[in-house]
């Protein structure tokens, strides 16, 4: 395999390490990334303003959710040297590593929604009149360089994909450097500090390495409130999640009334016995457990403690939500939660959005990846074409690079048009509401709340105020800003 230098410098070990990146990226997500770069989950508002809004209107048509007039005709163009292969094309690059070596198809999903998307989007007229034209941006784990390359000299946008070691995108370099070649990005997440604290971004379900939703620890407390008493924290030794850990750490201080016990960390390439770390967190006197790492480790470890006849209750972030927890057998798997802010597969019938995302990728990529992370993707593209509508009708149909990522940022309040709970790109907060879902003979059931119940805040999920932790730790990393764009 073709690599930068940094790549060759590198053991296998150390490859792994770095794979695993992304699976801590998929844990950090606060949104509800699902499957991560392994097997594939079974299982709307736009901040625009209403003139704006009502003027895209009578030139599109196609609708998304409860997104109306996204993608139709129209006379657009797109600004001077800013990303166009032929007059009436806006090419947008779209990050993954899904050739690589190490872990084939790694990310493999947010390409597939890419191509589902774009393709919908284009067969309805593309974006006021612009055909959408996709750049694989495939940094295969150690080509990120050399990809951006590509995308500072091709691209008008990054949108809907996202790169392991995005940190690699600031090269220091006019040629590479993500701002100094003045390039924009939608992301379908952000996994590094340094990524997540640059502006020339907007997350469209944001996970600031700063700040933590709390509100999936309340929903916890209450369903589990003897369990999750006393809490020890299970997490691979790397820098990414040794962050989650440390947004984790601040969520609990602001809930209180969970003891937390020391933390076990793990290496991340793995075990080849999860026994000893299993009674380890048996001879805490743990009565729940946080797991911070890849499905195919939790799977190890869930087998180990079920073994090992711990009789706690696991918490896991959304990454889990993945047919791989279940890959050691499904009974030690019983009973884990996971918590997401996206509505779940098994309810597709329910939410619109969610179907259509189904939908769409069965009609334009038949062999597509199904996962949250696509869901996440979508978002991320829906919001996109969302602020590029609004720029073609304030700029005389001129969509530009600056104007894109203002009106990105000035949403505050979006839910990929209904996929997920409202979140706020503009200000990078966590989504303050969401659900709990149980894993129960192989499969994902709701746990908490019940739709309809008391607890159901909006459409299926539990919002509790005041429920965003800061982080005050100091991360090590200086925000990455270019004076061009928003910060």
């Amino acid at each position: 395999m073709s690599q930068t230098t940094t790549g060759d410098s590198m053991s296998r070990t150390a490859i792994q390490r770095s794979l695993l990146a992304l699976l801590a990226a998929v844990a950090l997500v606060a949104a509800a990334c699902g499957a991560s770069g392994d097997e594939p989950a079974t299982g709307g508002e736009g901040g625009g303003s209403e003139e704006s809004t009502t003027t895209v209107a009578e030139a599109t048509g196609a609708s998304w959710g409860d997104l109306s007039n996204l993608c139709g005709p129209g006379e657009a163009t797109v600004a001077p040297g800013e990303g166009t292969s032929a007059p009436g094309t806006i090419n947008i690059a779209v990050a993954s590593d899904r050739g690589s070596e190490i872990r084939p198809g790694l990310n493999k999903e947010l390409w597939d929604a890419s191509v589902a998307f774009s393709e919908w989007c284009n067969a309805a007229g593309g974006i006021q009149g612009l055909q959408i034209e996709l750049i694989d941006a495939d940094g295969k784990l150690f080509e990120v360089e050399s990809v951006m390359t590509t995308i500072c000299t091709d691209a008008f946008a990054m949108v809907g994909g996202a790169f392991t070691q995005d940190d690699l995108e600031f090269s220091g370099k006019p040629g590479s450097d993500f701002h100094q070649c003045n390039m924009i990005d939608i992301p379908g997440f952000a996994v590094s500090p340094l990524k997540g604290l640059s502006n020339g971004q907007v997350q469209a379900v944001p996970n600031p390495p700063t700040k933590k939703s709390t509100a999936w620890l309340i929903d916890f407390k209450k369903v589990e409130p003897e369990d999750s008493k006393k809490n020890i924290v299970v997490y691979g030794e790397l820098p990414s999640l040794q962050v989650v850990k440390t947004q984790y750490d601040a969520a609990v201080q602001q809930v209180g009334g969970i003891e937390q016990l020391p933390a076990l960390p793990y290496p991340v390439t793995g075990l080849s016995d999860w026994t000893p770390l299993a009674q380890k967190v048996k001879d805490s006197g743990a009565t729940s457990l946080y797991w911070i790492g890849e499905p195919s480790n939790a799977a190890n470890l869930f087998k180990a403690l079920s073994d090992q006849g711990w009789q706690g209750t696991i918490i896991n972030e959304t990454n889990i939500y993945d047919p791989l927890a279940f890959s050691a057998g499904n009974t030690a798997a019983e009973g884990i939660i996971v918590r997401t802010s996206y509505h779940p597969f098994e309810e597709a019938d329910r939410w619109p959005a969610v179907q259509q995302y189904l939908d769409n990728l069965k009609q334009f990529v038949p062999d597509g990846k199904v996962a949250s992370l696509g869901l996440q993707s979508t978002s991320a593209w829906l919001l996109f074409v969302t602020a590029a509508n609004t720029c073609a009708e304030k700029n005389d149909n001129v969509i530009d690079r600056t104007c894109v990522i203002t009106e990105a940022e000035a949403v505050t309040e979006w839910t990929g048009g209904g996929m997920h709970s409202p979140s706020d790109p503009g200000r990078e907060v966590p989504a303050e509401c969401g659900l709990l879902l149980v894993a129960r003979n192989g499969t994902w059931e709701r746990l908490y709340p019940e739709i309809g119940g008391t607890d159901d805040d909006q459409d299926g999920f539990h919002c509790p105020p005041d429920s965003i932790a800061t982080v005050t730790e100091d991360l090590g990393v200086e925000a990455k800003i270019n004076p061009k764009y928003p910060s």
